[in-house]
């Protein structure tokens, strides 16, 4: 025998808070938990510089994309900032700046020494 709410037997039918199909909302207006912290300026301007020190200025623009890569390195791993991997990238190609910057001054030296 059906009641009024046409369910047989008797029972009942409960909808959950929140509506049907529908699990927890997350809080509007805070972002995701796991989101990553943006790039610090300190790691953006360490990758930019290591790529221009390649290519433009391969003695100073490099020592200057190393200063601000271990800064902005160390500033993400105590989590103060993101961008350790812009960091790690202007490390990288500030040690390769040097390096090429090394090898031009060997060279020029030989070259000049030879040409006495």
């Amino acid at each position: 025998m059906a009641d009024q709410s046409g369910i047989a037997g008797g029972a009942t039918a409960i909808q959950a808070p929140g509506g049907p199909g529908y699990g927890a909302q997350p809080p509007v207006g805070h972002g995701y938990a796991g989101a990553a912290p943006l790039p610090s300026g300190k790691a953006t301007a360490s990758m930019v510089l290591g790529i221009l020190g390649l290519v433009l200025i391969p003695i100073i623009l490099p020592i200057i994309a190393l200063c601000l890569g271990v800064s902005a390195k160390r500033m993400a791993d105590r989590g103060e900032g993101g961008g350790r991997g812009q960091a790690v990238a202007g490390i990288a190609m500030g040690w390769v700046g040097v390096a090429f910057a090394l090898v031009g001054v060997t060279v020029a030296t030989i070259q000049g020494i030879s040409a006495m």
